[in-house]
């Protein structure tokens, strides 16, 4: 339990302490303590868990008045100590000095509904007072005419530099992730941004990541296994000619090492796992995808997918197929599931079903972005011509737009800029979001995500904090996209209630549901709640950026002022440099990882019954000598994991089927009835 030795001690408001950590008050004095701790702030200070700064607020009185003044109650959990204390008959009239006060705002709410003008005072990064009482702080915002609001939350940024942050400040967006790409190396990505950053951050462990160490031998070592590194990875991997993360089907033992490498992650504090299998609908089997959200589920943390058919239109490959696999798989393992950018064909039947799934219980929602065209490498296999012609019916020099160049590409340029330069990124229109878009924001759960591109210029260099917005070229989600829907809710008359639970609340909830504690905190207009906060005019809000060459990184406008964990990072519409709050959203590091390998023989004593029968069993192993190990053989050598698990292309129509006597009968079979119809064969 915290304490200062004998000290007298008072506070307000109810503040968990995990048991299994160590304490330690830091006092902060106002000059009028006079040098006997009377009137000193004291901050609580967890030295494991820096997601957390707890809002403690504490007050050195004298022994008698403290004990005349307060009652104390201590309870003592598995996970954590709940101090609950009481103030009593303190003066309404004390005067306090908050460390920033945002004055005569309209305060809104989702979680309570609340709705009123009323003041808010900011102690050491906590909302600690909110109310139509005179305050004052040490730093002051007039909010009048302007909504206050819990900062955006996005789980979907890929441009994750010092200009991708600062743009998307301008854009309300206190705490940026990304959730679908993800990182590897968790505990390193962490460290080195910890306290570096302007907004929040944080990340899940990336599947596609780990099967590039499998699959195609990359290393992937450091800090900045992440974006906005990603493309450069990908381009590394496609050396030999074979995107091997995409296209290659993994044995047993390779699911095997691609689900440790997820499962370290997780046990470093990763938020869950981010899969990108939208990007590798040929190479993760069925199965690989279940061990991964299976490796999540064991933390009871999410997985976040670009599901395997997005964007297909067609059948048997439309896109709710891809996102049948996941929600099946989610519920059937009781874990969350997020499900990116459902903003393509079949989103109405996903939204239904992510409805259905909520009502009994589920933790399962999805997300979106308010521009009728996507981005993406010119390698990826959705601008193929086998999906984006085939399926999807588009024509490439209506729809693939070269922002660098100010163009649209002709069929001819995309195969020939794809197979030269994958990793290139381009502007994919969807002409049918246009009309969506009028829905999307109409849809509760339906949270925002600006998938964010990459912060590169028109020579593909990256920009740096200075850079001016103008020379950003890329997809204008990139710098607009929750001001956008600002202005789309206002224009349609959506309930603004509504637009800001799309826009932060409904991420925070159900992020915190999977029991990120810093999320549970986050997203609320409430006392005892994290400041982060966006101020913003209603009535003028909206994005500037756009798809023409110079416009795609122009700084939204209407939203002055941005706080992050208390601090002013945007003031007056200029993002104030050299101010880093920004805070590490993750899970706290454990001491052992949950990873359990899939093998047949587990499988079998989980799911069949031991009959003492010596009937074959399907795929039944050929017969090794006694003294061979088949745990040490190689892939190739051991057909019996072979044929469980992976290595389909090895399997003959009889091979799933029989045992290895009936398939030799077969093939003589086979080949007799080929001798018959062909007999000079």
């Amino acid at each position: 339990m915290p304490g200062i030795g004998n000290e007298r001690v008072i506070s307000h408001g109810m503040v968990p302490f995990p048991s299994s950590h160590e304490y330690t008050l830091k006092p902060r004095c106002f000059s009028s303590c006079g040098g006997d701790n009377s009137g000193c702030r004291f901050a609580v200070i967890d030295p494991l868990d820096h997601a957390i700064a707890y809002p403690l607020v504490l007050y050195i009185h004298s022994a008698p008045e403290f004990l005349m003044r307060i009652r104390l109650f201590c309870a003592l959990a598995s996970y954590s100590i709940l101090l609950a204390f009481w103030l009593c008959g303190i003066s309404q009239t004390e005067a306090q000095e908050y460390d920033v006060v945002i004055l005569n705002g309209r305060v809104m709410d989702p979680e309570t509904d609340f709705d009123e003008v009323a003041n808010i005072g900011i102690q050491g990064g906590w909302i600690t007072k909110i109310t139509k009482d005179p305050i004052s702080g040490k730093q002051t915002i007039n909010a009048t005419g302007h909504v206050v609001a819990a900062g955006f939350i996005d789980t979907e940024q890929h441009g994750l530099t010092d200009w991708g942050i600062k743009v998307n400040l301008r854009d309300g967006v206190t705490t940026q992730m990304d959730f679908e790409v993800g990182a590897l190396n968790i505990s390193q990505w962490y460290a080195k941004r910890d306290g570096k950053l302007q907004a929040n951050f944080g990340t899940v462990v990336g599947q596609e990541f780990s099967r590039m160490r499998v699959h195609d031998g990359l290393k992937l070592e450091g800090p900045d296994v992440s974006m906005p590194f990603f493309f450069d990875f990908r381009a590394e991997a496609a050396k030999d000619g074979v995107d091997g993360w995409s296209v290659t089907r993994s044995t047993t033992e390779q699911m095997n090492k691609i689900s440790a490498t997820l499962d370290e992650g997780l046990r470093e504090g990763a938020l869950g796992v981010g899969s990108t299998i939208g990007y590798a609908q040929h190479g993760i089997t069925t199965y690989e995808m279940l061990e991964a959200q299976r490796a999540a589920a064991r933390y009871g943390r999410l997985t976040a997918v670009h599901h395997r058919f997005h964007p297909s239109a067609s059948t048997p490959t439309e896109g709710p197929t891809g996102a049948n696999e996941i929600i099946v798989n989610a519920m059937l393992l009781d874990a969350p599931l997020q499900i990116h950018h459902n903003n393509d064909y079949g989103w109405w039947e996903i939204e239904e079903k992510t409805q259905l799934a909520r009502e009994k219980g589920y933790n399962i929602w999805s997300t979106w972005y308010p521009w009728d065209a996507g981005s993406g490498n010119a390698g990826a296999s959705i601008l193929a011509p086998a999906t984006w012609e085939t399926s999807m019916g588009y024509k490439y020099e209506e729809t693939i737009y070269d922002p660098q160049n100010d163009k649209y590409l002709t069929k001819d340029e995309f195969l020939k800029l794809a197979k030269e330069d994958p990793g290139y990124m381009l502007v994919a229109f969807s002409p049918p979001r246009k009309e969506w878009l009028k829905e999307w924001i109409k849809l509760p759960h339906f949270v925002v995500a600006g998938d964010g591109m990459p912060t590169v210029n028109s020579k593909g260099e990256q920009l740096t904090w200075d850079s001016p917005f103008e020379d950003y070229a890329g997809h204008p989600r990139s710098s607009g996209s929750h001001a956008k829907v600002l202005r789309l809710g206002r224009e349609a008359n959506v309930p603004l209630m509504h637009t800001l639970s799309q826009l932060s609340y409904w991420t925070a909830k159900h992020l915190g549901d999977t029991g990120i504690k810093a999320m549970q905190v986050r997203g609320r207009m409430q006392e005892g709640k994290i400041a982060d906060i966006v101020v913003f005019d209603p009535q003028t809000v909206k994005e500037n950026s756009e798809y023409a060459a110079g416009k795609n990184g122009l700084p939204s406008s209407g939203l002055p002022h941005v706080l992050v964990f208390g601090q002013i990072v945007v003031s007056d519409s200029k993002v104030l440099k050299g101010v880093t709050p920004g805070q590490p959203i993750r899970f706290a590091v454990e001491e052992k990882g949950r990873f359990v390998p899939a093998t047949k023989e587990m499988w079998l004593k989980t799911f069949t019954i031991d009959s003492g029968g010596v009937a074959p069993r399907k795929n039944a192993a050929p017969n090794l000598p006694a003294s061979e190990d088949q745990s040490k053989l190689t892939p190739k050598q051991n057909l019996s994991e072979q044929f469980w698990w992976g290595d389909h292309q090895r399997l003959n129509d009889f091979a799933g089927y029989c045992c290895e006597y009936h398939q030799l009968q077969a093939r003589f079979a086979a080949m007799e009835q080929r001798r018959t119809l062909s007999p000079q064969e």
